[in-house]
């Protein structure tokens, strides 16, 4: 039955019961945003001590924190498979939570192999890991942890153990109901956390592709603008040490360039991409660098940790780190429609193609204001070593900030066109013609003539 007292709901669901004592039989009538604790006896047996969890917790004026409905199981699962295995077996539902909210979710694991598994026991002991795609396998998140790498403190095994089994042993045939706090971040938006299910210190088991959404609403209460996924066909590979913000902040960035390119610039990219992000040595020259269709995030690079785009009157860190993501994306992005010879010049035309999709990818989504670009781009210009931009075809100084030149340049470029023509442009001479003769025809004009208006432009911009 179910009784209902204002905003808590208390389930003890008899089919539910019956499904947790005897595996299958009825086990997901009761997923409905409830959190279950199961015990199970050395004999099998489960059962359900309470259940009980607020559905909506007004966590300040204006904000209500809710769960979605869960999700039920699949009608069949494996049985006995040799080993140790497990089937998702069903989830309570999705959180749209108030900025710091905490809730409790819940998923089910039906122990499909013929070996049990035992609580505490090195080898034997079911967990739920972090996985892909965000934050990656074994890797720390923003949404829950044990404050470790930047993760929240929410009660975790570990930052990269999102639960263990709750009963002392779960036998072939059982069901585990694991359960996991999280924690919204401050920022509003779409959080994502892969999930799987392992035995420490033995193997992991099947990968469902399971994952947990969690949105993050306004202050007061609205709904964000949902934040894109990860873009099909890169895949992350990230170092250990990485911190949790890290690894959030170059997914969230990656996803909405890609986003952007979609919308805006005729497609986004479609053949295999690779992504590494890693602390670094010391040694790395940048922070952020591109070969072919592979781009790597160094995290210690003082470049990644403070970058010099952030600032009280610009954006935070994190939203400049975004920015970062998104620009090396760009590159793979440009290598992908024309080789090197979109990518890599001339150097003013790539770079500053990178970024200004970058930034424009943020501003569309409005992580950043046209009226902050402008404040950062003429300081940037201000404090360069002036430079014409015709000689950033192959030179790239760093006292010119020859960033913030091709910036605008590109920026003006597209002032009157929008960026579909960069693609244009890219695949003209990825297919063998000469950079002038593809820019006469993309943009009709020479490039002699668009460094005479451009300079034009930048003593008007400056004063």
């Amino acid at each position: 039955m179910i009784q209902r007292t204002g905003r808590l709901y208390l389930t003890v669901t008899m089919a539910l019961l019956d499904g947790l004592t005897h595996g299958l039989a009825g086990a997901g009538a009761a997923l409905h945003g409830t959190v279950l604790r199961s015990i199970a006896g050395s004999a099998g047996a489960a059962l359900v001590l309470a259940t009980a969890v607020a559905s909506q917790h007004v966590a300040a004026a204006g904000c209500t924190s809710s769960v979605l409905p869960g999700i039920p199981p699949p009608a069949r699962v494996a049985a006995g498979v040799p080993g140790f295995h497990a089937s998702w077996y069903g989830q309570s539902g999705y959180m749209r939570l108030c900025p710091g909210e905490s809730a409790t979710a819940v998923v089910a694991y039906y122990n499909s192999g013929s070996r049990g598994w035992v609580q505490g026991r090195m080898g034997e002991s079911a967990y739920l890991g972090t996985w892909q795609w965000e934050p990656g396998q074994d890797q720390p998140s923003v949404v829950g942890g044990d404050g470790r790498l930047g993760s929240p403190d929410t009660g975790w095994p570990r930052f990269d153990r999102v639960a263990v089994q709750p009963s002392a042993y779960v036998g072939p045939g059982q069901t585990a109901w694991f359960q996991f706090r999280v924690r919204a971040p401050a920022a509003p938006g779409t959080y994502r956390i892969g999930i799987r299910p392992l035995v420490e210190g033995a193997t992991w088991m099947e990968d469902f592709g399971v994952f947990w959404q969690i949105t993050v609403l306004q202050a007061d209460g609205s709904s964000p603008a949902p934040t894109p996924g990860d873009p099909a066909g890169l895949y992350y590979r990230v170092g250990q040490g990485v911190l949790a913000q890290d690894i959030a902040d170059v997914h969230e960035g990656v996803a909405r360039e890609a986003r952007y390119l979609r919308s805006f610039a005729g497609g986004d990219r479609s053949g295999r991409a690779d992504a590494h992000v890693y602390t670094g040595d010391g040694t790395q020259r940048y922070c952020c660098i591109t070969t072919g269709a592979a781009f790597e995030i160094v995290t210690q690079n003082t470049a990644w940790r403070s970058p010099g785009a952030a600032a009280p009157d610009t954006w935070p860190a994190t939203t400049e780190r975004k920015e970062l993501s998104a620009h090396e994306y760009v590159h793979v992005w440009q290598h992908e429609i024309g080789g090197n010879a979109c990518m890599l010049g001339p150097r003013w035309i790539s770079e500053g193609m990178a970024e200004s999709l970058a930034y424009r990818a943020m501003e569309t989504d409005g992580l950043v204001t046209r009226a902050a670009l402008d404040t950062f781009e003429r300081r940037q210009l201000q404090n360069g070593t002036p430079i014409a931009l015709r000689s950033l075809e192959s030179s790239w100084p760093s006292d010119t900030n020859p960033f913030a030149v091709a910036y605008l340049a590109v920026d003006r470029l597209l002032a009157t066109s929008g960026p579909l023509r960069l693609r244009t442009w890219c695949a003209r001479v990825g297919a063998g013609a000469d950079w002038r003769s593809a820019f006469l025809a993309t943009f009709g004009e020479s490039a002699d003539a668009f460094y005479a208006r451009f300079e034009a432009y930048r003593a008007q911009y400056q004063r």
